[in-house]
């Protein structure tokens, strides 16, 4: 059975002919190249499942030696493993990342790959001169994996890094705290948006403090973070360089009282929710309950506001990875085309001529200016950087942010 099936094999890869006699390729060199075919044979991956797990099917290699065969289908399921870990985690973070990366990823995420792996089966192997091969189908936990990733800052790369800026106003019990009554002053810093920042901080989100703002902030005729409109708070995040902009909402109030104790029960309740700042694209949104026990209630209704801040805090990151890990849309405006014909020629260059573009959108055609939105698995800086490289540059980058291209039609019209 197993010399069939390596029979099989040989026919697929064309082993025999890789080991021309009197010429042998050493072992590293051969391994190498059995990886790439593999590559090249695209084995099969399947979406994300409820659970965050994904089902994927890789081959692995191992040279035998001394005809130990036993020895060698271990390593050659090994090899499977890792390499069915290797292709979700580039399904996590860029190109380039898994290459400037490679040595980070290998020691700390690589190296763990049976954990992250929670059950496999073997669905062919056999072996072909020296080498054992296995197929394996995998279940791998992507979760674990994006948890690392996190840990590791890596996912931030992938995304650029965005800086995140946090409005929350909470309120009740006496308590009366605002991000933008802190704005340059030393007023206090809602314990909810402390709670929130130690969170997100802790994944790795590069934080800008409004209270460090030396200018004055223009919030639109607002006075209350959370009482901001949606394009009012992009302003401000603009304003500060920020790219993401966490707005909310926490009141506190106090509970039912046990009789004749002097200790309070205090409750909090906050919403909110986390927009990009160039696009208006809403990446988060929760709710959630905070509840303490204190003689003060100031401090109880505090401990209650973290609580709450707290309990959503993890809810919102994962909203925003999972938006970041399954894809990225970048929206590109386009002005100076004589028509639609020529609106609908760019969007067929969109397709076919720029990397990393999988699908394009036509939102809109006026006035010579159409709007698409692309889904890409690059940034908007790669994109543009492609657009600008075309043949004969049939449009001119005038702007760029972190989700946007702005551009003008150059070309023949």
């Amino acid at each position: 059975m197993a010399a069939a099936t390596a029979k099989r094999r040989n026919t697929v890869y064309n082993i025999p002919m890789l080991r021309k006699r009197g010429r042998g390729l050493d072992i590293l060199r051969y391994c190498m190249l059995i990886a790439a075919l593999s590559l090249l044979t695209g084995r099969g991956a399947y979406a994300v499942d409820a659970d965050g797990r994904k089902t994927i099917d890789s081959t692995g290699y191992a040279v035998i030696y001394g005809d130990n065969a036993l020895v060698a289908r271990d390593a050659a399921i090994a090899d499977a493993l890792r390499k069915a870990v290797e292709q979700s985690v580039g399904t996590l973070v860029s190109s380039d990342t898994l290459v400037s990366d490679y040595q980070v990823l290998s020691d700390n995420v690589y190296t763990k790959s049976q954990g992250y792996v929670k059950e496999y089966k073997v669905i062919r192997e056999g072996q072909a001169q020296n080498m054992y091969q296995a197929t394996v189908t995998a279940v791998v936990a992507m979760g674990d994996i994006k948890n690392d990733l996190d840990a590791l800052g890596l996912l931030m790369v992938k995304v650029e890094k965005p800086r995140v800026l946090f409005l929350i106003t909470e309120k009740g019990l006496g308590i009366y705290n605002d991000t933008l009554r802190s704005a340059g002053s030393e007023a206090d810093v809602p314990a909810a948006e402390s709670t929130l920042k130690e969170a997100f901080l802790k994944k790795g989100f590069n934080i800008i403090d409004v209270s460090a703002s030396t200018g004055k902030i223009d919030a639109g005729g607002g006075s209350i973070s959370s009482g901001l409109s949606n394009d009012a708070a992009r302003r401000i995040g603009r304003g500060l360089n920020a790219e993401i902009v966490v707005r909310g909402k926490a009141v506190a109030r106090e509970g039912q009282r046990i009789s004749a104790s002097q200790v309070g029960v205090y409750l909090a309740d906050i919403t909110a929710d986390v927009v990009r700042v160039d696009d208006g694209t809403v990446l988060a949104s929760a709710k959630g309950h905070g509840a303490a026990r204190n003689i003060s209630a100031a401090s109880g209704g505090v401990d209650a506001l973290s609580k709450a801040a707290d309990e959503i805090a993890d809810r919102l990151i994962d909203q925003i990875t999972a938006k970041w890990t399954s894809g990225n849309m970048v929206t590109i405006r386009v002005a100076g085309l004589a028509d639609y014909r020529k609106a609908a020629d760019f969007r067929n260059l969109l397709k076919k001529q720029v990397r990393g573009v999988t699908n394009v959108y036509q939102r809109r055609f006026e006035d010579g200016t159409a709007v698409f939105d692309m889904d890409v698995k690059a940034t908007a800086q790669a994109i543009a950087d492609d657009l600008a490289r075309v043949p004969g540059a049939p449009v001119k980058i005038t702007g760029t942010t972190q989700n946007t291209i702005e551009a003008v039609f150059q070309g023949p019209q």
